[in-house]
């Protein structure tokens, strides 16, 4: 316990800009840069309850409007029935931009009324090797059924603007082989295959002479840029909602063909099909799963939650860390080469992102009712026309940080 909590106060001490980088490195302009702090206080939420669907009568065949599944709906079924629940809830301790305080962290759920606090040396899990943790909520169903579950985190996340001088970025070369634990985002994982050989030659020839013939981060950049060219965007939404118009998951095509092959798909699968194909290129990739406020100027949704779930993308380079992309924002262009991109390594407003995973479930859970980066483990059942979920998030500002600009991680690992 001792030593879990130290690790969280050291974790807290380096994300908020209380350990400097060596003098030795503050002689020069670093590549990545951050500046304009922001101290926010986040609350983050999973609910699950049970809601009777309107119009829908004892013994009828319900078709959920979302996922499409049919089921026979019995009014008087609970909603979640097991022993325990096991959820994991994921965070990010850290990204280029982003650096989260676990020192203070409140961790509670709650069962059908009856509140669990949770013991934060044993509930904040840390990946070793990784910036990946997660918040682990256990908690008993009394009566073997449950009809309203709560889990609620509360901690402090320091954020800022990420400055990207792409001309030193684009002076970095191939390495002979990458630094330790880069090959986990080289890899194929659900949703992302590199190995596809038609998407390989496609990186390849984004650029002409093949990607080898330029640095990494043009190759990147005209890989990206390719996929964003040629995509077909049939939903732009990022996010699927659920009754009370709150945010349910991420948006993935069903029951259709998405991704390279297909030439189109969601957000969700623009930026999975663009980090296919950097890491397709040897290059170490990643999705960044965020959670942003909607703009509301901009959203004619209405009866919808305020919260929507965003992607950025990263590509990593030695010795200057992880570059951000957003290919929703890249969309626009349809050039590459030496002109600056909107979207591409500086990306506007990437303050206002909440990061929290680079998987849709967290290892070792389970998807609940939809793809929504938290997960639960086996033996929880969910009555499906019932079941709602929902996940939410405050995000209030404490104000400016006290260390105005400062360089980038080069790399997650942290204290």
């Amino acid at each position: 316990m001792r030593r879990t909590l130290c690790t969280i106060a050291l974790l807290a001490a380096a994300a908020f800009g209380l350990a400097l980088a060596p003098a030795a490195s503050q002689s020069a302009k670093p590549v990545l840069l951050r500046t304009n702090p922001r101290i926010h206080e986040v609350r983050l939420e999973v609910e699950l309850f049970q809601q009777e669907p309107t119009g829908v009568a004892t013994g009828t065949v319900y078709v959920d409007p979302v996922g499409g599944r049919s089921t026979t709906y019995v009014k008087t079924q609970p909603t979640y029935t097991g022993t325990q629940i096991s959820m994991a809830v994921p965070v990010l301790v850290r990204t280029s931009w982003c650096d989260t305080d676990f020192t203070q962290v409140v961790m509670k759920g709650t069962v059908d009324g009856r509140e669990y606090v949770m013991d934060a040396g044993k509930a904040f899990v840390r990946e070793s090797g990784s910036a990946e943790a997660t918040l682990r909520f256990e908690m008993p169903f009394a009566r073997g059924a449950a009809e309203s579950i709560l889990t609620r985190a509360t901690y402090q996340v320091q954020r800022w603007e990420l400055q990207v001088d792409e001309a030193a970025a684009a002076t970095a070369t191939w390495p002979r082989e990458w630094a330790s634990g880069m090959d986990r985002f080289l890899k194929k994982e659900p949703g992302i295959d590199p190995t596809n050989a038609r998407l390989k030659a496609f990186a390849d020839a984004a650029t002409n002479g093949g990607a080898r013939s330029v640095s990494p981060y043009y190759a990147v950049k005209n890989a990206a840029l390719a996929i964003v060219r040629g995509w077909r965007l049939p939903n732009s939404g990022t996010s699927v909602y659920g009754q009370r118009g709150g945010l349910r998951g991420l948006n993935f095509t069903v029951d259709a063909p998405w991704g390279f092959e297909a030439g189109g798909g969601t957000p969700v699968e623009l930026a999975a099909t663009c980090v296919a194909a950097v890491r397709a290129l040897g290059v170490p990739s990643r999705v960044v799963y965020c959670l942003v406020e909607r703009s509301r100027s901009n959203d004619s949704r209405s009866g919808t939650s305020g919260r929507e779930f965003r992607m950025i993308c990263e590509f990593f380079l030695p010795n200057i860390g992880w570059i951000p992309f957003d290919p929703m924002m890249m969309r626009q262009h349809t050039t590459g080469g030496n002109v600056a991109i909107r979207g591409f390594a500086n990306i506007p407003n990437i303050q206002d992102a909440l990061p929290l995973a680079y998987l849709t479930v967290p290892n070792g859970y389970q998807m609940a009712d939809r793809y929504a980066l938290w997960g639960w483990k086996r033996g929880v059942v969910a009555d499906e026309p019932t079941a709602v979920t929902r996940i939410g998030f405050d995000d209030s500002s404490r104000g400016n940080g006290k260390v105005p600009s400062m360089p980038a991680p080069v790399s997650d690992e942290a204290p």
